[in-house]
């Protein structure tokens, strides 16, 4: 009889770990794991390293607080821009409050013709709260989505700037703006 019990709570304790990792890595805070057939590629430059999909390319763009700049090289076929892109910027704080730098990022980013705010949430980038908003507009008659992230680190705020162009919508390429968001360290 006593055998019997230890293996039941030795057959617990595994399943409890199992549905512990389960819920971990179905989190928003869990790392990003990619899978063994997913193939990505690592960016490290500037401070910072992340992974993206290995169908994406830097791009060569310069900007007062721009530090990368990737695309899914697909082209929209309306007006010959990428249906997807990612924007990282980095800006010393200042002694600006996250929050209040946020603010200014989402009055700005109201600006935009027909813009429509979907969402306003915290999430986790590199072990710091992090505020992100999704949204949408028009430029020049096409639909843009974007997915706006700022967090604080070492003194500086990082914007990582997430967006797309119909026909490609956030939906289509939520998971190559996760696998960076969630890969994202400031080195």
């Amino acid at each position: 009889m006593v055998i019997n019990l230890k293996k039941y709570i030795y057959l617990l304790v595994i399943v409890i770990a199992i549905i512990i990792l389960g819920i971990y890595l179905n989190s928003s805070n869990a790392p990003y794991i990619p899978l063994s057939t997913e193939k990505v590629k690592n960016y490290s430059a500037n401070g910072v390293s992340f992974n993206y999909s290995e169908n994406w390319e830097v791009v060569n763009k310069t900007g007062r607080f721009v530090i990368a700049y990737l695309k899914d090289p697909t082209v929209n076929e309306t007006d010959n821009k990428p249906g997807a892109a990612v924007e990282i910027s980095k800006k010393a704080a200042e002694g600006i409050p996250l929050e209040m730098f946020y603010d200014q990022v989402k009055t700005g980013a109201s600006g935009v013709p027909g813009y429509k705010q979907i969402s306003d949430t915290k999430t986790v980038v590199d072990n710091e709260t992090a505020y992100e908003f999704v949204a949408n507009g028009m430029d020049n008659g096409i639909e843009e989505q974007f997915r706006v992230i700022l967090f604080e680190k070492g003194g500086y705020i990082y914007m990582i700037s997430c967006g797309t162009r119909s026909p490609t919508y956030l939906t289509n390429k939520n998971h190559d703006f996760d696998i960076i968001i969630n890969s994202f360290k400031v080195q």
